[in-house]
């Protein structure tokens, strides 16, 4: 890691750090760095908030530095400096555009560009107070239902529909799964969403102005969800089956901790086998296995926690969604 001052000049190569760990969060594109230090590390003094750390891969900006016995610990943010910077005192709106239309006009003259953009879709985005082009970016992922991902090396944006692979991984007991937590609710739960555009705009489907996916319960489980950005009742439609996807079953997620095998072993011909089955990055989908718990689910990496120097550590959370109904409604209550 090097160390840069607040003036972006190079102070050091970083060297005696410990517990460095890089958390990388799908549903924002988000990073986050954090790592400790002595405090007779002969750089100490230059490790301070609103400095710069980079790795091979990412820029962070030093937001804390806080103590800890014989050690401080250090945390960073991924440095989206420029579009946060990029202020819109009096909102923003881009109607009926593709996103990368809508970022483009976003983060214009930030020196941030879109290199690639797999979503082609048409949506209004619309935030009637102030806000920077990092707050257009998240709301553009929540409504173009899109996965973001931030170069903040080569300042560049990378959209897909779905960032990740299906590369055949798995986890699983007394393999690469060395402990396991469950969290599983229902309290965002609904089989049938009446969805509203602007002016009062519903749906009618052989007469019906709602949605409907039993895939878990054969229950009735009605809510509404109202945005007046739509004025097309096909996008309207289509959105409102995506988002009823996700509220149709339980949210179930895990946080795991797994045995990275391809960097534990030393023989350069298991260590290819092992890529094949156990290689994994944010947004993957693996395959669950607890047979202490009955488990047996594909689920996707939403969170990765990555520690470089000891990456026996790493852990992963696992999700089989992406919006709980609370993010649903948000659009509502920004409109009100």
């Amino acid at each position: 890691m090097d160390l840069y001052n607040d003036s972006h000049e190079k102070v050091c190569i970083l060297s005696g750090t410990k517990e460095t760990c890089i958390t990388s969060t799908l549903k924002t594109g988000d990073k986050e760095i954090t790592f400790e230090f002595r405090k007779t590390n002969r750089y100490a003094a230059d490790i301070k908030e609103e400095g710069y750390i980079r790795t091979d891969t990412d820029e962070f900006v030093i937001k804390q530095v806080e103590p800890s016995g014989e050690w401080y610990k250090c945390t960073g943010t991924l440095n989206v400096e420029e579009l946060e910077g990029k202020q819109y005192p009096q909102g923003f709106e881009t109607v009926e555009k593709t996103v990368d239309e809508c970022l483009t006009e976003a983060i214009d003259r930030t020196g941030w560009k879109v290199i690639r953009c797999d979503v082609s879709k048409k949506r209004t985005i619309r935030i009637e107070q102030n806000c920077s082009a990092w707050d257009v970016a998240q709301q553009a992922i929540t409504t173009y239902r899109c996965e973001m991902v931030f170069d903040s090396l080569n300042k560049g944006i990378s959209v897909y529909e779905k960032y990740g692979e299906d590369r055949g991984a798995y986890f699983i007991e007394r393999l690469n799964l060395k402990r396991l937590q469950v969290q599983s609710n229902s309290y965002d739960f609904a089989t049938r969403l009446i969805p509203i555009g602007k002016d009062g705009l519903m749906l009618n489907i052989d007469g019906k102005s709602y949605v409907e996916n039993h895939q878990y319960s054969k229950k009735v489980k009605t809510m509404t969800w109202k945005d007046e950005r739509y004025t097309d009742a096909e996008s309207l439609k289509e959105d409102a089956e995506a988002k009823l996807d996700e509220l149709s079953k339980p949210y179930r997620s895990y946080t795991a901790e797994i045995i990275n095998l391809v960097e534990a072993v030393q023989d350069e011909k298991k260590k290819e086998q092992y890529k094949e089955v156990f290689s994994m990055a944010l947004g993957d989908t693996v395959l669950l296995i607890s047979k202490s718990t009955g488990i047996r689910e594909s689920h996707r990496i939403v969170k990765f926690y990555e520690y470089p120097l000891t990456k026996e550590k790493n852990k992963v959370e696992l999700a089989n969604t992406r919006l709980s109904f609370e993010e649903v409604q948000r659009t509502e209550q920004e409109l009100s």
